[in-house]
């Protein structure tokens, strides 16, 4: 398996040490001949960041299948803290703690931005019944979301629908956030206030695991860079490091040092 660390002698005996709330050992997804992912290895500590960068095709949102559990891994394991998750069903991981988001939007467009996040925070069981109301209240103003409250969902702009998004996952309560690219399509001043909200998340120790292509809004927030090409990870670590990673330069960026 092609794997690049590049990461500081300090920095890989911290990551080494410290404990993982979620880990991916040896992952496999198979359809047919192609192996989507293809023995993809990598750990996410608690209250870090992780951006995963790579080519389109490269297994990315695979990736994020596997972990949030929509679907059963050819071979490999998923572990959630000290809990083996790899059979779990995606349900029972929301329980647990772990949330993602989509690429492209998918809120109830029949129900107001509050009643979205209120299905999340009922539906994420962890909240209770009672609780649930003040939960979803709470995330819209987290968000962003509060003055649309009562807005219905078809009728708010794209950056709403992105933050609409962020809140139906913060509704579960989770411990750690997938982000799938929840950058594309803003302009590059609703992208700052997206990027805001993000980082916000990060500084209330939210684990955050984001997928995005574009670069500068990842840097600004994550602590460590996974590259991943052909199912693979390609390399991981400091993130400048990482951009700077020959392979990673000729697999992602189409471009060679030498």
């Amino acid at each position: 398996m092609m794997h690049d660390k590049g990461m500081t002698p300090s920095s890989q005996t911290r990551a080494d040490c410290a404990p993982a709330v979620l880990e991916a050992t040896g992952l496999v997804k198979r359809y047919g001949s192609l192996r989507a992912l293809d023995g993809v290895s990598f750990r996410v500590r608690r209250g870090e960041a992780v951006g995963i960068i790579g080519p389109n095709g490269a297994g990315k949102t695979t990736l994020f299948g596997a972990l949030a559990g929509s679907f059963p891994v050819s071979t490999g394991d998923v572990r959630f803290g000290d809990r083996t998750i790899t059979h779990e069903s995606a349900e029972a991981r929301s329980r647990l703690g772990i949330a993602r988001t989509y690429q492209v939007p998918r809120p109830f467009l029949g129900l107001t931005v509050f009643e979205n996040v209120l299905v999340a925070a009922q539906a994420g069981g962890r909240n209770g019944r009672d609780g649930a109301a003040d939960l979803a209240a709470s995330v819209l103003g987290r968000t962003g979301l509060a003055g649309l409250a009562n807005t219905p969902t078809a009728a708010i702009g794209l950056l709403d629908r992105k933050r609409l998004e962020v809140a139906r996952a913060l509704g579960t309560k989770p411990q750690v956030i997938l982000l799938d690219e929840i950058g594309g399509g803003l302009t590059e001043g609703e992208l700052h206030e997206l990027i805001a909200l993000i980082d916000g998340l990060k500084a209330e120790g939210m684990t955050i695991v984001w997928i995005e292509h574009i670069l500068h809004a990842l840097l600004k927030v994550i602590d460590r860079l996974v590259c991943m090409a052909e199912g693979q990870v390609l390399a991981e670590g400091d993130p400048r490091e990482v951009m700077e990673n020959a392979k990673v330069r000729r697999a992602y960026l189409g471009s060679d040092p030498e």
